[in-house]
C-alpha cells in the first residue's frame, strides 16, 4: 500500500490531502484546507508553506507532490521527426526556445508529454515551460519549514489524472460515431479556468484561461470602491439571501453628507439612489455605507459568464473538436456558481457532470462536509494519485531545482560508486597478487620439474646462489659436528622447501654465517673486510654539518643525491638572512678541512684537469624584491674517492679537526685496527 500527499496551492484556498491504498482502491486518510490572501501578496508563498506545515503536523505522512499553477506555464504543441523519450529530452529545450517570447528558456524548467505518434514516424509533444523564479521561491519557503516535495507537477495534469481515476473517460456508446469520443474536463476557480480535452483517455489539448469568478467581485468592488474581499463577501451574502446588502467601508476620501429634504430615514432617497453616510467608527476612522444590489451582482456574473463562454468557444474552435465532444466534467470552487452549468451546456452541447471525487473513495467525512469540500479537492487528489499510478504528469524538479538529499535520490549514484569501488578493489588485489608472485620468483620460488621429481629447481635469488657446484662441494659448504658433516647441500634444499618463500634467502644467509664461523675457527684466521659504503659517505657528510650547526644557524637541506657510480654527492642548502654568504663560506671551509683528512671519503674537486678548492654555487632568492627576504639556494658537489676506509678513525674524533690537532705520531697507525688477528686476540 502506498501513502501519498497532494498539495494544491489553489487560487484562494490551499488544499492538502493524504491518500492510502492503490490507484483503483483509494482511501482518504486526512484532508486540510486553509484560506489564502490576495494573489498579489508577496508573502503568499510563506502562507502556503505555513498551511502545509500545519497539515503535516496533524499527522499526515507519505511522499509529497506539489502542484504548480498552469497559468504561470507556457504551453506549446510541437512535432519532432523521431521517437524515444531519451532522444526527445536532449533536444526539446532547444526546440521550444523559438516558441517562447516572454522568458529566456535558460530561466525555465522544460518538460514534455507525448501526445501521440505522427504518420511519418515522428512524435507530437505537449511541452510545458515553467519560470524557475516562482517555483524556486515556493520550494525555498517549503524548505524553510522542512518540507521537500519529491515531485512538482502542473495542476492541469493532476486534473487529467483525477478525471481518469474517476472514470470520466469511459467509452460512450454511439453507433453513428466510429471515432474515439472527445471528453472535456473544466476546473473553475477564482483566478483561472483549466480546460483539458481527451480523445478517449489520451490527452490531446490543454488550456488555462487566466480569469475566474473573481471577475464578479472585481466588477462590484470597482463600482463601489470596495476592497475585493469585502465585495466577495457581499456577493456571497446577496446570492444566499436574495436581498440587497449594505457594506460598511472605510471612507478613503471624505465626502459631504447628503442633506436633502427628500431623503428618507432608510438611507435611500425617494429616487432610489444610494446614500453615502459618513460616520465615525469607534476608533475614529471615517466609514461609509455602500449598497450592493442583487441586480448589479447578476449583471457582473452575466459579464463573467459571457466572457467564459466566449473564451471556451474560441478554444473549442481552435482545437477542431467541438463537434466530437460527448461529455463534460466540472470541478473547482467556482463550479457551482449561478449560471455556470447552463453556460457550459450551451458551449459544449452537453449537460456538465460534477467530478465528485469523494464519492468514489472511502473516507470518514460527513455527508454534508464531503459534498461541500469535494469540488475544491479534485486537483489535490489528482496530485496525490500520481504516486499510485495512472497517467504520468510533468516532472518540474529538474536542473538546479532537483532534489539533492535523501537515500532514494542517491542510491543509483551510490550503486554505481560501489560497483566502481569493487572493480578498483578487484584490480588492486589482482595487481598485488601479481606483484606477490613476481616477488616470490625474485626471492626464490621453487619449481618441481616432473622429469626430475627428486630435484628442486629454484628461481630468483636462490637460482643465482645455487648456480654452479659450490654449495654441493662439502669442502666449501657444510656444517660439521666434530669430524662429521651434519648439514650439507641436501639438508639445505629440504629445509628451503619447508621454509616460507619470504624467509628462504635469510635461511641461506644464516647457514652461510655458521659455515664462515666454523671455517674461521678451524683456520684461526679472522679477517675484517672493509668495503666502500654509501652509508659511510652519508654518515661523514652528516657529521660535518652537525659539527658546524652553531655557525650555520638555521638552514634547510632541500635535496641530497648520492650516486656511487659517478662518485658524487650533490646536495642543496637554503640559507636565509643577509649573512648567507658568510655562512656559505663556513660550510665550504668545513668540507675543505674534511677533504684534507687522509681517511676522508671525499677528495678535492677537479676543474679543467686540476684540483681546486671546494665551493658551492649560490642562487639568490627570486622573491627578494617582493618579500624583502635575503638568502640563497646553494648547490654543493662533493667528489668521492675511488676507494676509502669506511667509518675511518677521524670520524670518531671530530669532523673539523685538522692535521695539526691530531695526536702526535702516526695517528692512523695508533688507531689502526689490524686486518689480521689471531683467535686469541679476537677473543
Amino acid at each position: 500500500m502506498v501513502r501519498s500527499i497532494g498539495i494544491d496551492p489553489g487560487d484562494r484556498v490551499v488544499s492538502v490531502v493524504e491518500l492510502d491504498g492503490s490507484y483503483r482502491k483509494t482511501r482518504l486518510l486526512n484532508a486540510s484546507s486553509a484560506a489564502l490572501g490576495s494573489a498579489d501578496d508577496p508573502m503568499r508563498v510563506d502562507v502556503i508553506a505555513d498551511a502545509v506545515r500545519e497539515a503535516l503536523d496533524s499527522g499526515m505522512k507519505g511522499e509529497l507532490t506539489l502542484g504548480h499553477p498552469c497559468r504561470e506555464a507556457v504551453l506549446r504543441t510541437i512535432e519532432l521527426p523521431f521517437k524515444g523519450a531519451a532522444a526527445i529530452k536532449k533536444v526539446v529545450k532547444s526546440e521550444i526556445e523559438a516558441e517562447i517570447f516572454t522568458h529566456s528558456v535558460d530561466d525555465m524548467v522544460v518538460d514534455f508529454h507525448e501526445l501521440g505518434e505522427l504518420p511519418g514516424g515522428g512524435t507530437k509533444l505537449l511541452v510545458a515551460s515553467v519560470p524557475k523564479l516562482s517555483l524556486r521561491n515556493q520550494l525555498h519557503s517549503l524548505a524553510a519549514q522542512n518540507i521537500d516535495p519529491e515531485n512538482v507537477d502542473l495542476d492541469t495534469m493532476a486534473l487529467w489524472r483525477v478525471a481518469d481515476w474517476a472514470g470520466a473517460f469511459e467509452m460512450v456508446d454511439d453507433e453513428e460515431d466510429t471515432a474515439k469520443p472527445v471528453h472535456a474536463v473544466v476546473d473553475l476557480s477564482s483566478r483561472s479556468v483549466k480546460v483539458i480535452l481527451t480523445e478517449g483517455d489520451q490527452l490531446v489539448e490543454m488550456r488555462v484561461l487566466r480569469f475566474g469568478d473573481s471577475v464578479v467581485a472585481e466588477l462590484v468592488a470597482r463600482a463601489h470602491n470596495l476592497d475585493p474581499e469585502q465585495a466577495r463577501l457581499a456577493i456571497d451574502e446577496c446570492l444566499s439571501s436574495g436581498a440587497d446588502v449594505h457594506v460598511e467601508a472605510i471612507a478613503s476620501v471624505p465626502a459631504l453628507p447628503l442633506a436633502s429634504e427628500d431623503s428618507g430615514d432608510d438611507g435611500v432617497d425617494v429616487d432610489g439612489d444610494v446614500i453615502v453616510v459618513l460616520d465615525e467608527a469607534t476608533d475614529g476612522t471615517a466609514t461609509r455605507s455602500e449598497l450592493v444590489t442583487c441586480s448589479e451582482v447578476d449583471d457582473a456574473n452575466t459579464t463573467y459568464l459571457q466572457r467564459l463562454a466566449r473564451e471556451l468557444t474560441r478554444f473549442l474552435a481552435a482545437s477542431g473538436m467541438a463537434s466530437r465532444v460527448r461529455s463534460i466534467w466540472i470541478s473547482g470552487s467556482a463550479s457551482r456558481g449561478p449560471g455556470v452549468a447552463e453556460e457550459l451546456e450551451a458551449v459544449f452541447g452537453y449537460a456538465p457532470q460534477e467530478l465528485d471525487v469523494l464519492s468514489r473513495m472511502s473516507h470518514d467525512l460527513g455527508q454534508d462536509d464531503a459534498s461541500e469540500r469535494s469540488p475544491g479537492m479534485a486537483i489535490a487528489v489528482g496530485l496525490a494519485l500520481g504516486r499510485m499510478g495512472g497517467p504520468e504528469g510533468f516532472d518540474l524538479r529538474q536542473e538546479d531545482l532537483a532534489q539533492t538529499g535523501g537515500f532514494d535520490r542517491v542510491k543509483f549514484p551510490l550503486a554505481i560508486a560501489c560497483m566502481v569501488s569493487l572493480l578498483v578493489m578487484f584490480m588492486f588485489a589482482n595487481q598485488k597478487t601479481m606483484k606477490l608472485k613476481i616477488l616470490e620468483f625474485e626471492v626464490g620460488h621453487s619449481h618441481h620439474d616432473p622429469d626430475r621429481p627428486n630435484a628442486a629447481i629454484f628461481h630468483g635469488q636462490l637460482n643465482t646462489l645455487f648456480q654452479g657446484k659450490w654449495f654441493q662441494d662439502k669442502s666449501y659448504f657444510g656444517i660439521t659436528k666434530g669430524k662429521n658433516t651434519v648439514y650439507s647441500y641436501r639438508e639445505l634444499v629440504e629445509e628451503l622447501k619447508r621454509t616460507p618463500i619470504a624467509n628462504r634467502v635469510r635461511l641461506v644467509r644464516d647457514k652461510l654465517r655458521i659455515v664462515a664461523q666454523q671455517k674461521q675457527k678451524a683456520s684461526g684466521v679472522y679477517e675484517d673486510v672493509a668495503l666502500e659504503s654509501g652509508l659511510a659517505v652519508m654518515v661523514r657528510w652528516s657529521e660535518v654539518l652537525k659539527s658546524i650547526e652553531s655557525e650555520l644557524g638555521r638552514y634547510l637541506v632541500a635535496s641530497v643525491d648520492l650516486d656511487m657510480k659517478t662518485r658524487k654527492l650533490t646536495f642543496s642548502m637554503a640559507l636565509r638572512g643577509d649573512d648567507f654568504r658568510a655562512r656559505q663560506s663556513g660550510a665550504e671551509r668545513a668540507f675543505q678541512l674534511e677533504i684534507e683528512k687522509p681517511d676522508s671519503p671525499f677528495r678535492k674537486p677537479v676543474v679543467a684537469g686540476q684540483e681546486s678548492s671546494f665551493a658551492g654555487t649560490a642562487t639568490p632568492f627570486a622573491d627578494y624584491k617582493d618579500r624583502q627576504v635575503a638568502g640563497a639556494h646553494i648547490v654543493f658537489v662533493l667528489d668521492i674517492k675511488e676507494s676509502f676506509q669506511p667509518f675511518g678513525p677521524s670520524s670518531r674524533i671530530g669532523a673539523l679537526l685538522d692535521n695539526s690537532k691530531l695526536p702526535q705520531g702516526d695517528y692512523l697507525a695508533m688507531n689502526h685496527i689490524p686486518a689480521v688477528r689471531t683467535e686469541e686476540e679476537a677473543r
